[in-house]
């Protein structure tokens, strides 16, 4: 998925449950939300194989948009 984030001409490419924690982790100003918090443990359950892939897509896309950004619906990689 491609995300955009502050200034329109940032754009970020998630392609990985790795990508999507990096993300969340480096571009949230503070990590005290519970989306953050519930998008961060579903994708380290997920590289654990504990969650499905899916579950945490589902978490990280909740977190970004509770967080005022935009997904880019016309790029998917899947």
């Amino acid at each position: 998925m491609v995300l955009c984030a502050g200034n329109p001409t940032k754009f970020y490419l998630i392609s990985s449950i790795g990508d999507a924690s990096d993300f969340l982790f480096d571009h949230w100003a503070e990590h005290d939300s519970s989306q953050w918090t519930d998008a961060m443990n579903r994708c380290a359950w997920a590289n654990l194989g504990k969650t499905s892939i899916e579950d945490a897509r589902t978490a990280f896309i909740v977190a970004v948009k509770s967080a005022g950004m935009r997904i880019d619906p016309t790029i998917s990689l899947y």
